[in-house]
């Protein structure tokens, strides 16, 4: 039966995105949002999603299991995590492009690339590589969603994000 995740309001998204990233772990509060030895500053990390969720056009599914990602890694997290500034960035990157890659038909995937275009070069290509590469890691690889975990994240968290999930029945009355 074909499903699809609806968002009622891409708003509720962006801000339920930022929340998630954001509580991830504690990160240290350097104000100045440097990356590496880069001179670009970061937006704030919701300035930050909306431009990525904007420029990349990512379908609800996508950012949806993108955040069910996020949440098998804080799970999956000791409690003494700490993290750079830049941390819930990078985080909400890979879980992106893996959620991306993970639900693509050859050729419709975001590609490190592309990342690297979004974010204003922000990151460099070697920085997504190993961002994705240590998500992949944290999370050990558990990257299938099944439309079961769907409706259970969403059972949780979709009132708040005021998205639902269509199952498309298929009348077969001849």
């Amino acid at each position: 039966m074909p499903t699809t995740v609806y968002s009622r309001s891409p708003e509720a998204l962006l801000s339920f995105t930022t929340n998630t990233a954001t509580t991830l772990l504690p990160c240290s509060l350097n104000k100045k949002r440097k990356v590496n030895n880069n001179q670009k500053l970061l937006p704030p990390l919701n300035e930050f999603i909306a431009n990525v969720f904007k420029r990349s056009k990512l379908s609800p599914c996508v950012c949806l299991v993108s955040l069910i990602y996020l949440q098998r890694l804080k799970t999956g997290l000791p409690s003494h995590a700490r993290g750079d500034i830049d941390t819930p960035y990078r985080l909400f990157l890979a879980a992106i492009l893996t959620a991306s890659k993970f639900l693509s038909e050859a050729g419709t995937c975001l590609t490190n690339q592309a990342i690297v275009v979004m974010t204003d070069h922000v990151y460099t290509p070697k920085d997504i590589n190993l961002m994705e590469r240590s998500f992949l890691g944290l999370i050990k690889y558990d990257l299938f969603v099944n439309v079961n975990s769907i409706k259970e994240y969403l059972d949780i968290h979709g009132k708040t994000l005021e998205m639902d999930l269509i199952e498309d029945v298929l009348d077969h009355h001849f």
